[in-house]
């Protein structure tokens, strides 16, 4: 191809131009800050090969500074005009002068932005136009908000004003933490994570509450997976708050969590917050009866993961806050539909209520759960209070119904009273309580009898009434292992109501395996958390019970005498 001389052998692309001698054209020292020079060599080339093709190029845009022409859009075919030893060049020149340094690197950025092929100039433009870098002037909101419009419009869907703004955030945050490992501005601009992703890694990083750093991410690498999507948010701040715990007690070593698993049941041993439930798990629901706050010893000490167990919070706010993570970690295996079922019991220090119930219904509604109903447990033969308690008698628990949405699995109890014919045997227990202060308790020789002489007496209203045959104690619970336990019958309403045929029930404090016996029973599957590997054989045998027990034309029956099959409530509103 023959040497090109003159700007009259190659065309520009647009008219109105003007065409400016080479030797009165500049490239700015704004360009330079911005661009690297160095590397644009290899483009050059390509471009010039190109130019010399088509014999057509577009032109430069410039202001006019004095007698000089300063390019604003176009350095790099000035420079390959330059090796084509062109003397005259085709320009466009623009009207309103910037009147300082950073506003005309402003203009350089607003015709470059789109076009800048590496993610590193990318972020080195969008530091300089959003003042990021160290720079002379200031700008007011009014100019924020232009500037914001304009990478909202030259960037489009995602790019939101908010999501700028967070943008801008993220690039602060690195350019302060230069040696951090989360590179947030440069994932966002790499379409790795989006905006949203990335301000909720910054807010979880500015809650003191959560007292999460950098330093505690280098080891933990908790953001790391949450921007890596390995899981939501919410599990991000359990994540966090598990961490924390664990580094206050300066534990080290973790046991991992075993599992024994059956086709209709799983007991995972292990810290329940620590729980990683088995591949494709699906809960509908948890039922469960939390640890008494400050009350019981559910172990003897230097038991292997006392350590962990909840309850021994010096704080009633950190007991309840253990209880709602817990939670959960539960909700987010569990179907939108899905309840949580939590039998608990106030405590008292110096004779004043702690108000645990209280706490937990405000913190579960905090975390975004919605609260359905309180139900009273009401026990007789309730544990005479001593001289010095100067308060009401307190003969009843409460258990509190949350769900994870407003359209929640509800199936009503009918009333039906057929003629009782429950077996009841002298001297023997349900639960394998003894001692000769016992004149009768219930012996379940036909258990399916039982449970209709159950329901029969209750109205499932909002009280529940319970013959129990011996209270909980913390002496008790440690010579009997069946501490912190409640009646099998009480689930059985509840895991009736609120949790389908053959639905998944988790309960995260497995004690006695109480629920998942009566959740056996009523052809649903368990999954039993137990911290304590001493109560697993026991947890076991109960299941295996519940497994063996389970009746499907006992069970038929039963379903058709007090389910509402013909008028379903699916879902509760």
């Amino acid at each position: 191809m023959k040497k090109i001389e003159n700007s009259s052998v190659v065309f520009p692309l647009v008219n109105n131009i003007t065409t400016i001698p080479t030797s009165q054209i500049e490239i700015s020292e704004g360009w330079k800050e911005l661009f690297d020079k160095e590397g644009k060599s290899f483009f050059i080339k390509n471009l010039e090969d190109q130019i010399k093709k088509t014999g057509y190029y577009s032109p430069i845009v410039v202001f006019r500074v004095d007698s000089k022409y300063v390019i604003v859009d176009g350095v790099l075919r000035f420079l390959t005009l330059l090796n084509l030893n062109l003397n005259q060049i085709n320009c466009i020149v623009l009207d309103n002068t910037p009147e300082s340094k950073e506003e005309f690197k402003d203009r350089i950025i607003e015709y470059n932005l789109k076009s800048v092929p590496t993610i590193e100039e990318r972020k080195r433009l969008l530091s300089h136009y959003l003042r990021i870098v160290d720079c002379q002037s200031e700008l007011d909101e009014s100019s924020y908000n232009e500037k914001y419009r304009f990478i909202s419009e030259q960037y489009g869907k995602g790019w939101g004003r908010n999501n700028v703004i967070t943008f801008k955030k993220s690039l602060i945050f690195d350019k302060e933490n230069p040696s951090n490992n989360l590179n947030l501005s440069t994932k966002i601009l790499e379409n790795e994570i989006s905006c949203d992703r990335a301000k909720q890694a910054l807010d979880l990083l500015t809650n003191k509450e959560l007292n999460y750093s950098l330093e505690k991410e280098k080891e933990a690498k908790i953001l790391d997976g949450f921007l890596s999507k390995n899981y939501d948010f919410r599990k991000a701040k359990l994540l966090v708050s598990q961490y924390n715990t664990k580094k206050d007690k300066k534990i080290t070593n973790i046991n991992p969590i075993t599992k024994i698993t059956s086709e209709r049941y799983s007991i995972l041993s292990g810290n329940c917050l620590d729980t990683q439930f088995p591949k494709d798990t699906i809960l509908n629901g948890i039922f469960t009866s939390i640890p008494y706050y400050n009350q019981i010893e559910y172990s003897e000490k230097n038991t292997q993961g006392r350590e962990f167990e909840i309850g021994r919070e010096k704080k009633p706010l950190e007991f309840i806050k253990n209880i709602v993570d817990v939670m959960k970690l539960g909700a987010e295996n569990m179907k939108d539909n899905g309840v949580i079922i939590i039998n608990l019991h106030d405590s008292y220090q110096g004779g004043i209520c702690v108000g645990i119930v209280a706490l937990l219904v405000t913190e579960m509604q905090k975390a975004g759960f919605f609260y359905i109903d309180q139900v009273i447990w009401q026990k007789s033969n309730n544990k005479p209070q001593g001289n010095n308690t100067k308060r009401f008698t307190n003969g009843y628990e409460s258990i509190l119904i949350f769900s994870k949405s407003k359209d929640y699995y509800y199936d009503q109890l009918r009333i039906f009273d057929p003629e009782k014919s429950a077996t009841v045997k002298k001297g023997c227990s349900e639960q394998g309580n003894k001692g000769a202060d016992k004149v009768s308790s219930y012996h379940i020789s036909n258990h399916y009898k039982t449970i209709r002489n159950f329901l029969c007496d209750n109205d499932i209203e909002q009280i529940l009434k319970l013959n129990i045959s011996k209270e909980r104690s913390q002496q008790d619970g440690l010579q009997n292992g069946f501490f912190g336990s409640f009646p099998t019958l009480l689930p059985i309403p509840f895991l009736l109501s609120f949790i389908p045929e053959n639905g998944t029930v988790w309960d995260p404090f497995g004690g006695t395996g109480t629920t998942g016996r009566a959740a056996l029973m009523l052809n649903r599957k368990v999954i039993i958390s137990e911290l304590y590997e001493k109560n697993i054989v026991k947890i076991r045998e109960i299941l295996e019970k519940g497994v063996s027990e389970y009746n499907e034309k006992d069970y038929i029956t039963l379903k058709q005498d007090f389910l509402s099959i013909d008028n379903k409530i699916e879902y509760a509103a």
